[in-house]
């Protein structure tokens, strides 16, 4: 059953309950712990950039890094995989159209399940009901009683998106039954990356326009000593941190410069084997569908 964009469609009334519980488990798990910040600036930013920021901000801008940092398989329910497989790419007028097929496993054989999208802002729309699992593992409207309705019997949910440069798309799966139980999965249709000698450097948008940006790492040194070094036209950033003991490095910057309305900002993170280079946009009129 093709399913289009789920930002696009309103959200339908959640019961009680289920918000709650959804809520809970999501903010629960999404706290973002200080003390896996190697810096001396606030927890998993770059120095000097949100120091002058009202406290309000400050701890939104905590709790949007510890839900990108995180989300995934960290969030699930214990045995429970998602996975998106991309089947197609197709152009529609401004846009390209990027559809994927969900799986999951982990929940019971007879279980429906909602489906649900944590927006950028951190917000969570419900998209559809009474989803099941065929037998290997991809989700699909039964078209049974209880169950969604698609084309047919037992038929796919394509999940069919489209985004700008570096957004990311989330969703989970959450059982209807008492147990709750949760899977989490996202993907980055249009990414920005840079490689160097294995390691890995890609920017997130935490906001449309790149205000609040996300960098992940992967591929350096386990616990090897790390240096960021960023510059947004002559504003230059400089930290000195560690990778985690996985070789991951983590970090949310506001890349924006007083009196420019928007901007090219090239970061690099160096360790003794390695020093990638990313490049991204900020700023007014940046975003744009791919």
């Amino acid at each position: 059953m093709p399913f289009g964009n789920p930002i696009d469609y309103l959200a339908i009334s959640m019961k009680p309950c289920v918000v709650c519980v959804f809520s809970m488990l999501f903010l629960g798990t999404c706290a973002f712990s200080q003390s896996e910040s190697q810096s001396s600036s606030a927890p998993g930013t770059s120095p000097n950039t949100f120091q002058s920021f009202p406290s309000e901000l400050k701890d939104k801008i905590k709790k949007l890094a510890g839900l990108q940092k995180n989300f995934g398989e960290k969030m699930n329910s214990p045995g429970v995989e998602l996975s998106l497989k991309e089947i197609s790419r197709s152009h529609d007028h401004d846009r390209t159209l990027v559809t994927y097929e969900l799986y999951a496993s982990g929940f019971r054989p007879d279980a429906t399940l909602t489906l649900f999208q944590v927006q950028i802002d951190g917000s969570i729309i419900k998209n559809l009901e009474g989803i099941t699992l065929n037998a290997a593992g991809q989700a699909i409207c039964a078209g049974q009683e209880g169950t969604c309705s698609g084309n047919g019997p037992n038929d796919p949910i394509d999940l069919v998106l489209y985004a700008g440069t570096a957004e990311p798309k989330r969703f989970a799966l959450i059982s209807d039954d008492n147990a709750h139980v949760k899977g989490f999965v996202s993907v980055v249709p249009f990414p920005n990356i840079a490689v160097d000698n294995g390691c890995r450097l890609e920017s997130i948008i935490g906001t449309p326009n790149g205000e609040l940006t996300f960098i992940q790492g992967t591929g350096f040194e386990p616990n090897a000593a790390l240096t960021m070094d960023s510059q947004s036209y002559d504003e230059k950033h400089h930290d000195v941190t560690k990778a985690q003991a996985d070789g991951s490095y983590f970090a949310a910057i506001a890349p924006s410069v007083l009196g420019k309305k928007s901007g090219v900002t090239v970061l690099e993170v160096k360790s003794s084997k390695c020093n990638p280079k990313l490049t991204f946009q900020w700023g007014e009129n940046t975003y744009h569908l791919q």
